[in-house]
This record gives structure tokens, sequence and C-alpha cells, in this order.
């Protein structure tokens, strides 16, 4: 077999099923077999042509997919000694560095200073993605995943990860309170991981069903932005004081705003969504007067064993938000289900 189905963005909005070659290993790479693929507001927005001034995809046709879990089928040149054997369940990071510039060695191989080189990949965005039935990746991108975490909560983990990743970046305690705007699957994935981490009280924010959703995640309120002003929402939960931490996983360009407007005096809030590239309006004298820290969260360097460990021990659960599963072939209905926000995370199983 040389031709595998892959899910190909010809040009813009259209995504369609068609034979490809199957990729070879190059030395120090790894061929798997992908089992189950996510589907994001990344993807829409890439789908759409909105990140072309970004370079994502850098040309069509292109192969999207970055939020999977698959199997081992073969080990390239150089991996003799790898721990991983085929047949083995793994999930991959996205980003892979140069190695060498001053980010890669600082391990935040994520903000890579190659980034736009040859030596510089993050594959979904600007190398092959995994909307296919195979797909190659360098070893060390690669996570085994235990006997416990099946393929669909396997393609959970990139996004879980992400949430680990910006706890880390805004140094969560214990013993605190958040606001998580936006209760999409980054959304839900961050408060759950923020309840694993011991925080005391977690405020969603968001509409629709996806609040009922909330509470089973971790969330102890929800706020239903259609009804009632979220940061005021926000002070009154918090007796006018505002959340030591706030989440922005919306990647609606009205939110950080309203995020920081959340916070208390000395709060940190983390930007996790991308708007596609429209502009925020934020208070700058809040942010000086009040000294609270705005940090950007890109991607999940290092993240992916954390929430792997926090799967595995039941700490967060995943199966609640594995609700809409479809064949590749249906790839257009699942696209269509999360812009119509029928899905929560539509998940491509192959």
């Amino acid at each position: 077999m040389t031709t595998m189905r892959a899910a190909v963005l010809r040009k813009w909005n259209d995504l369609a099923v068609e034979q490809i070659p199957i990729p070879d290993p190059a030395p120090g790479e790894v061929l798997l077999r992908v089992r189950a693929c996510g589907l994001c507001g990344t993807d829409l927005k890439m789908v759409s042509g909105a990140f072309q001034e970004r370079g994502w995809p850098p040309k069509l046709p292109f192969v999207i997919g970055h939020e999977w879990s698959g199997e081992v089928v073969a080990l390239g040149e150089g991996l003799d000694d790898l721990e991983l054997q085929p047949g083995d369940k793994v999930v991959a990071e996205n980003h892979v560095g140069c190695g060498r510039c001053p980010m890669c060695r600082r391990g935040r191989y994520n903000l890579c200073e190659k980034a736009g080189t040859p030596g510089y990949r993050l594959y979904g965005h600007t190398a092959p993605g995994a909307l296919a039935e195979y797909a190659v990746r360098p070893a060390q991108m690669l996570h085994k995943l235990p006997e416990s975490i099946g393929p669909l909560e396997g393609a959970l983990v990139n996004q879980g990860s992400l949430g680990v990743h910006a706890l880390r970046r805004v140094e969560f305690l214990p013993g605190s309170t958040a606001a998580v705007f936006g209760p999409g699957l980054l959304g839900l994935l961050t408060a759950a991981v923020a309840s694993a981490s011991g925080a005391a009280r977690i405020i969603m924010v968001g509409r629709g069903s996806r609040l009922d959703l909330a509470l089973k995640m971790g969330c102890d309120e929800v706020v239903d932005y259609e009804k009632e002003d979220p940061v005021a929402a926000v002070k009154r939960l918090t007796a006018g004081r505002g959340v030591d931490y706030v989440f922005d996983c919306t990647g609606n360009p009205n939110v950080p705003a309203q995020a920081i407007g959340a916070l208390r005096r000395g709060g940190r809030a983390a930007i996790l969504g991308l708007t596609g590239g429209k502009r925020s309006e934020i208070d700058v004298d809040r942010l000086t007067l009040d000294e609270i820290d705005v940090m950007g969260i890109r991607s999940s360097p290092n993240a992916y064993p954390a929430m792997i460990a926090l799967m595995r021990s039941g700490k967060v659960d995943v199966s609640p938000l594995i609700t809409q599963v479809y064949p590749l072939e249906a790839v257009g209905e699942a696209l269509a289900a999360l812009e119509s926000r029928d899905a929560v995370r539509p998940i491509v199983e192959i």
C-alpha cells in the first residue's frame, strides 16, 4: 500500500477526502497510524484562509489537523534505542524547534527563533497535519499513552496540555480563585486542570448548554454573558474583589478587556485564544495602576506528560467532552458542527 486517505485543503473553504502518498519516515522520525483527530477553531480559521498572512498553511494543497492520537507503525533510521515500539499508542506535540536558538535551549521550543525557516516545523500549521490515515513525526515529539487512555481521549491531550502550560505560566497557586472565559474544549479542559490543581473556586463565562457541561468539568459557578455583564457577574460572585486568575479561551477580540476587568488588583490574565488577526483594546491604566499581568499562551511545551498523568490518575476526566465522533469522509460535517457550536470538539475517527 502506497497511498492513504487524507482530508486535503485544496482551496479556501474546500476540504475534501482524497488519496495521497503515505509519507516515509526520515532518519529520527516515526511512521504513525492516526486513530483520532480533533478539529478546533484554529482549523476553522485556517480552512477559511484567515491565517494566510501568518503562513498557515504555507501553501495549498495542505493537510490540517494537530490534535490527535495514533499508534506506532515503523521507526526510521537511528531509533534502535527508542523506548517506543510498533503498536504503542502515542500522542504527538506540534512544535519542532531548531534545538539551538536561545529559546529552544531554555526549553521554550514553542518560541523557536527559527520560525519560518526549514529548521522549524509546526505540524498541522506549517507542516503536514494528521487529518489522514498516516503521519510521520520526529521521535522527540511523541509521548506514550497508558492503556487506560483510548484514541478518542488521547485526541484531547493536546488542548489539555495547553491548559497545563497556561497554569504554569501564571504560576497558579492552590486555593486561588479563577474565571475561565469560553466553555469550548480549551476552556473546559483548562477549568478541569485548574480544579485538579487546587483551585478554591472556578467561574465559567459563556452561554448556552455548554455552561451545564462546565459544572461537570470542575467549575463552581457559571455566568451567561447573554443575561448578565460578565465583569459585573464575576465581581458579584467574588464580593466585589475579582478573581486571582483569568483564562481567556475564546479567540474573541472583545474578551481580553473583559478578562482584565474581572481580575483583582495584582491578578494575572492568560490569553489562550487566537483572534485570526483581529485587534483588541485594553485599559492600559488599569494594567499599570493595579499591576495586572497579561500573558500570552502558545502551545504546550513540556506539558504533555503532566496532562497524560492527570488523565491516567482520574484527576481530569475527559469523557463528558467526547460527544460527537465522525468518520473521515464526514469531515465537512464535523467542521460544520464546530462552526455552529453543535459540537464542543468534533473528533474524526480514522
